[in-house]
């Protein structure tokens, strides 16, 4: 009997199946990136339904944000504004009973870097009366989610001047991004949720006195010397921030180095409660880490400024004698936070 080898060709065909096989097998089973490629998709034509927002606009479309906005019925149904791609120089201001979500025309939905819509307003709060009132994005009311737009207010130093200002429960941010130089994002009440944000900004850029707010793998840049948060619960458990997996790092804005000139939170009460836990901190954040309200103002009575797990530069240090290093982060996951009911409302493909 003669036995003859297997075909070169059948080798080589058996041999590459396995490779690919087990690749794909590594890959679902071990790659992070899995789940961020599943949100990776365009969204460059509205969903049906939707009010339209455009530079040009078409019959039935709108040229502002705020006359599509003016346009939602307040009828607590779910409604969706599309704004298509370009910068709108104007101040918005969201009021309506109506379940709201505001989408940008993106080429990927997962990151803030492929945004094309923008919004954008000089104003400080000194000239308009109020911080909440200089507010480029101003949404008071509870049910609202922003995807993959830009907001910024450019009135720079001088005054406080915000980006945004939200004044509710169950706000979702996602794949967003926020410019300012103080007081950038105000999360005053409310449950709230940025997912994969970008948030810039120098002096108290983080703020706010009544929210529970959860901030997941957001990029957080400074601009300037200052800090981070200003966080001013009126009592112990009246409000909460919590930033996540996030990286903190010198704004490519800055003109000059912040090595140690940045830090993660100043109290703007002394029942200010604020954690970073496995964030990624640069050199910017000074060693001490926190710092105290003023000097004649210190607010550090009650605070708890706890850190746990971080890593980088900015993590090493002796830390200001008010601060905690957490062994948990038992107390700052989302649910606590957010409370037990978080997955119902927070999109989960920025989780």
């Amino acid at each position: 009997m003669v036995f003859r080898r297997s075909s070169p060709s059948f080798v080589s065909l058996l041999s590459s199946f396995w490779i690919v096989c087990t690749y794909l097998f590594l890959y679902s089973s071990a790659s992070p990136l899995g789940q961020d490629l599943q949100k990776r998709t365009s969204r460059l034509t509205p969903p049906a339904g939707a009010l339209v927002v455009s530079k040009t606009p078409a019959s039935g479309q709108f040229s502002t944000v705020q006359a599509a906005v003016n346009a939602v019925p307040n009828d607590g149904a779910a409604h969706t504004i599309f704004i298509n791609a370009g910068t709108y120089e104007e101040k918005v201001s969201i009021t309506t009973s109506a379940k709201l979500t505001i989408m940008g025309a993106t080429s990927n939905t997962a990151t803030y870097t492929s945004n094309t819509v923008t919004i954008s307003f000089s104003s400080s709060a000194a000239a308009a009366g109020s911080d909440d009132a200089s507010g480029t994005l101003r949404v008071h009311k509870d049910n609202f989610a922003l995807y993959n737009v830009n907001v910024k207010n450019t009135f720079g130093q001088g005054s406080q001047a915000l980006a945004l200002s939200a004044y509710g429960t169950n706000h979702g941010y996602y794949a967003s991004a926020f410019y300012g130089y103080q007081d950038t994002v105000l999360a005053e009440q409310g449950n709230q949720y940025y997912g994969f944000c970008y948030i810039e900004g120098a002096v108290d850029f983080i703020f706010g006195q009544h929210a529970f707010a959860f901030f997941q793998k957001n990029t957080i840049a400074s601009v300037g010397p200052g800090t981070i948060t200003a966080d001013g619960p009126a009592f112990k458990g009246d409000g909460l921030v919590v930033i996540n997996e996030s990286t903190i790092e010198q704004s490519a804005a800055a003109t000059t180095s912040l090595t140690g000139k940045v830090f993660l939170g100043r109290p703007w009460t002394e029942f200010a409660t604020v954690a970073f836990t496995s964030c990624s901190l640069s050199s910017i954040i000074n060693s001490a880490g926190w710092e105290i309200w003023s000097s004649a103002t210190p607010n550090t009575g009650d605070v708890t400024f706890a850190e746990f797990e971080n890593t980088g530069a900015g993590a090493a240090g002796t830390r200001a004698s008010f601060a905690t290093k957490a062994s948990s982060n038992s107390a700052y996951n989302v649910g606590v936070v957010l409370g037990s009911n978080w997955a119902t409302w927070v999109d989960q493909s920025y989780v």
